[in-house]
């Protein structure tokens, strides 16, 4: 089933359900449910409810309503159809080499150099691709901005800038993979590192019109596909000074025991799920995606004590407004042969749950 931003869902294998509020991915969504978090589900786990039956048809079986608000994110909340803009293809105005494009679009066509200007990611390739961007800072380093896929002949919206912000966008890299269902070659990936010209954003001349974009833009290109190269285990240079492709391969990875590293004895773990404990760099997370962390890192904690026969594990959540806690005996409800209760006060204070395995 195919779910888009702001559909109510009811949850398959648990009781009540939320709001879709972001597409992760073709199988994998984040839902607002009605405490205010954001929590990612598999498609297969959802039901799209009708809120609305049409006209002349009988009530929906499952017409409930669940008191959930979006947030107000439209910069990382994207519906699927939203990141997909179909390009138009108008011979009239000119041929556009096949390749990977910015595409810097003023959202007022009247004042081509004042104004917000959209940027978009163009996919103009028979390819679908999955791409992964970073922008340079000033002081060195990088900062990873986005990463996803786009279709074939189609473009995303990456950002809508204000002039003051061009220069953030003044050296970065593109990282892009290209896939098709059926191919007489496989490509390369693309690492492309890219310079804009500042100076051209404030001329009008800069923008023309194309046979990829509606309106004036200006036109950057990442990539040209003729010049991407291909990658074949029957590929060989022509000449010395050809480079090499490195072709890997595939080798079947042994799971992690993620309990391991946690574990007191042969059958029992502690769990310190406090976030500085799982990340690097705390500060750069709102509390939403802390909370995924936590929650994830728990899930795959007790399924890999399960699958490893532990008898008890202790997971420390803290105190603090106790959400923590919450989802994570929520999370236990679906485990009918567990059993949890308070751990030891005197050892792990009143913020450790201790569950049994049975």
């Amino acid at each position: 089933m195919k779910f888009k931003v702001g559909d109510r869902v009811k949850f398959l294998n648990e009781s009540g359900g939320g709001i879709v509020s972001k597409i992760i991915g073709p199988s994998l969504v984040n839902v607002s449910i009605s405490d205010g978090f954001d929590i990612p589900y598999m498609t297969s786990e959802l039901l799209k409810i009708e809120v609305e039956a049409p006209p002349n048809s009988p009530k929906h079986m499952f017409n409930e309503d669940f008191d959930v608000k979006l947030n107000s994110q439209p910069q990382t909340i994207y519906e699927e159809d939203e990141r997909n803009l179909i390009l138009i293809n108008n011979s009239s105005k000119g041929q556009v080499a096949e390749g990977i494009y910015f595409a810097f679009v003023p959202q007022d066509q009247k004042w081509l150099i004042t104004g917000l200007l959209d940027l978009y990611l163009v996919n103009h390739t028979p390819y679908d691709i999955l791409y992964s961007l970073f922008i340079e800072k000033d002081k060195g380093g990088f900062t990873g901005f986005d990463y996803g896929s786009v279709n074939s002949s189609s473009m995303v919206l990456l950002d809508s800038l204000e002039r003051y912000k061009i220069n953030d966008w003044e050296r970065g890299i593109v990282q892009v993979l290209f896939h098709r269902d059926k191919s007489q070659k496989v490509l390369s990936p693309v690492n492309t590192a890219f310079k804009l010209r500042l100076p051209r954003f404030y001329n009008e001349s800069s923008y023309n019109e194309s046979a990829i974009i509606e309106g004036r833009s200006m036109l950057v290109s990442i990539s040209s596909l003729g010049s991407v190269q291909t990658m074949a285990e029957s590929d060989k240079p022509e000449k010395e000074d050809t480079p090499n492709i490195s072709v890997t391969r595939a080798m079947e990875v042994k799971p992690e025991n993620i309990i391991d590293k946690h574990r007191t004895s042969p059958r029992e773990a502690v769990v310190d799920l406090h976030i500085y404990e799982l990340v690097e760099n705390e500060h750069d997370l709102d509390n939403n995606e802390k909370l995924k962390i936590q929650i994830n890192y728990f899930t795959s904690c007790l399924e890999n004590a399960i699958a490893n026969n532990l008898q008890k594990v202790i997971f420390i959540h803290g105190v603090g407004s106790g959400v923590l806690k919450t989802m994570i005996r929520e999370i236990l409800k679906d485990y009918p042969n567990l059993s949890r209760q308070d751990a030891s006060m005197q050892q792990f204070g009143y913020g450790a749950t201790e569950i049994i395995i049975r």
